[in-house]
């Protein structure tokens, strides 16, 4: 999601930012956290873990059932500690794959410059769409991360306006793939991007997209 996200919080960082920096209305600076709460960030692995193994399991009723009271617990014991956007943990830990989530893929990145960012993704069962390939709408989920960091790296913040895919492929789930993108053009407040995913030479997916640069003062 770019900066500020359509969901609220910074897009992916999966290693610390070796451009400039952002700068401006929605910078990368004013939506992510100072710290990074290790505890938190160990709970959202846990989650991303239980998100895959339930997507693969076919419990019994009785097991179905004890899981579910577990998880009710769970959900009524964070309920007490509800924050506002602004507070929350979640999507604000710049520093780390995943920034603190467990909604988008999980982006390493391994290069990162005004112009081109290049990493890996794996996507879990949770992302299943059916015979070992991965849902469509998880696709794009991982290419705004991925173009949307670019797309604020050593810029001011800026939204997705569109971000059309062609998929080329199947994109294998729980297999590492390469995700790369690249900043195109801008013109005026126009920014526009490509990315890809590949695994090994074939080329599973690839996007291209349209970001538009904030005016001062815009949510």
């Amino acid at each position: 999601m770019t900066l500020p996200s359509q969901d609220g919080g910074p897009p992916d960082t999966g290693a610390p930012d070796t451009g400039a920096p952002d700068t401006g209305a929605g910078s990368w600076d004013s939506y992510q956290r100072a710290d990074e709460p290790a505890s938190f960030l160990a709970m959202i692995r846990a989650l991303r873990t239980l998100q895959d193994r339930m997507t693969a399991a076919s419990p019994p009723e009785e097991v179905a059932s004890r899981i579910e009271g577990v998880l009710t617990a769970l959900a009524d014991a964070l309920g007490e500690y509800a924050v506002d956007e602004t507070e929350q943990v979640t999507g604000r830990v710049g520093g780390v794959p995943g920034r603190g989530q467990a909604m988008a893929p999980v982006i390493e990145i391994e290069e990162l410059t005004s112009d081109l960012a290049i990493g890996y993704v794996t996507f879990g069962r949770f992302y299943l769409g059916a015979s070992g390939s991965v849902h469509g709408g998880a696709i794009p989920l991982a290419f705004d991360e991925l173009m949307s960091r670019l797309a604020n790296t050593g810029r001011p913040g800026c939204r997705t306006a569109y971000l059309h895919v062609d998929y080329r492929s199947v994109t294998p789930i729980e297999t590492r793939l390469r995700i790369e993108a690249r900043f195109e053009s801008e013109e005026g407040r126009k920014r526009m991007l490509s990315a890809s995913i590949r695994h090994g030479d074939t080329v599973c997916a690839e996007a291209e997209g349209l970001f538009v640069a904030l005016r001062p003062g815009q949510p």
